[in-house]
């Protein structure tokens, strides 16, 4: 009796840890320096010019003071920009070194475009970084978590990559090269040293020291601070279509396991779960066409038109035996076509990823499986066929096909 009693406790034992096993929920204690690995470069450079999409709070005091920061910001860019643009339309008389500034100009001026674009999109993105840091809250598995970490790397790793071209070809561009071009011959017979940006000031001219060399500081730092906002919202742009392509991947991957157990009851439910990870995943895509093609359409247009102007100045001083130019030249040439290809390729993965689920969905063994599900797998299949694309303005699709045209 004793022994069959205590047969008795041990199933129950038992079974109280297979429900307890069942119920686990997977929690990730990491998921706060998880998100903050992938937001941190964007994070870092778009705070201080005040467009990072979470920055601020909802009180009337932050919005003043957010307001306040992009004015300022916007009124060193004009500072800057205005003037470059007057004197390139109206004093400029040399045509070849005209050529040669007018890739500036446009760069410049695409950031003015990307910044106003993300203020006016704002709302919705700040919905997008606050779904990205849900779902590293929120995933399922250590399975799941090393996917979203695996494209969290790769749009890290196309950041700096980005980086580190973008500020070692622009800062030599900015400081160095006018400090080793030929001196400007005043009228009293003096020589200054040319700005990084012809401006031409029609209330006043500050031809006389100090106020020409604090001058010429503020363009080197309103520069920089272009360059980095060009450089902080491409890192948003690539943390964002990097995560919508690891949520179409963790799809994918639930779909590939869910049969690992074999067929039992509960499927109806698993597959709703995997239903959800899936519009979410296609709504997250959507959200990002609708706020950043015209951002797209900056980048690409923006950016064959830059490459035009480069490859002038590369040839102007080959010719002209120039190094420094040349080396200048080509690295920024390369910074533009290393961020065309990245922009191309991660549209290319966000539409390939998006296609796999319907793929993954069709290799299950589905002619096993009950007719109520297999009728949802159809479903999957026939959504997927229509698969989520980032556009530059809605007129063509970001691919590398469209990289090979640029």
């Amino acid at each position: 009796m004793d022994a069959f009693s205590k047969t008795n406790n041990l199933m129950e034992i038992n079974e109280i840890n297979s429900e307890h096993l069942n119920t686990y929920k997977y929690k990730n204690l990491n998921h706060e320096s998880d998100s903050d690995y992938t937001v941190k470069i964007a994070r870092t450079l778009l705070i201080p010019i005040g467009i990072y999409p979470l920055h601020g709070s909802d009180t009337n005091l932050s919005r003043i003071l957010v307001r306040l920061q992009t004015i300022m910001v916007f009124g060193l860019m004009c500072f800057l920009l205005i003037p470059h643009l007057i004197w390139t339309w109206f004093d400029a008389e040399d045509l070849k070194r005209l050529m040669k500034i007018i890739a500036a100009q446009v760069f410049n001026s695409l950031a003015l475009i990307k910044f106003w674009t993300l203020i006016i999109n704002k709302k919705d993105l700040r919905m997008c970084s606050q779904q990205m840091a849900d779902s590293w809250r929120e995933v399922e598995s250590e399975d799941d978590r090393k996917v979203m970490l695996k494209n969290a790397r790769i749009g890290r790793l196309f950041t700096i990559a980005y980086l580190s071209l973008s500020y070692g070809g622009a800062l030599p561009y900015h400081i160095i090269m006018p400090l080793a071009a030929d001196r400007i011959v005043k009228a009293d017979n003096t020589t200054q040293i040319p700005l990084p940006y012809p401006t031409d000031y029609v209330f006043f001219v500050p031809e006389d020291s100090p106020g020409y060399e604090m001058l010429f500081v503020t363009h080197i730092v309103i520069s920089t601070i272009i360059l980095s906002t060009n450089c902080g919202i491409y890192s948003l742009i690539a943390t964002y279509v990097t995560h919508a392509c690891c949520l179409f991947e963790v799809v994918c991957r639930h779909l590939d396991h869910m049969l690992d157990d074999g067929i039992k009851q509960g499927l109806s439910k698993q597959l709703t779960g995997i239903i959800q990870k899936h519009i979410n995943a296609i709504q997250f895509a959507e959200t990002l066409e609708k706020n950043l093609n015209i951002v797209f359409l900056c980048e690409m247009v923006g950016c064959t038109i830059i490459i035009c102007f480069l490859e002038y100045g590369v040839l102007v001083d080959w010719q002209d035996g120039q190094v420094l130019g040349l080396m200048t030249y080509v690295t920024l040439m390369t910074s533009i076509f290393v961020n065309c290809f990245i922009i191309s390729y991660v549209g290319e993965r966000l539409k390939e990823q998006s296609l796999k689920v319907g793929e993954a969905a069709y290799s299950l063994n589905w002619y096993l499986l009950p007719k109520e599900v297999v009728y949802d797998l159809i479903l999957i299949i026939i959504r997927s066929s229509q698969p989520a694309s980032l556009s530059a303005g809605k007129i063509s699709d970001l691919s590398l096909e469209g990289f090979a045209g640029v």
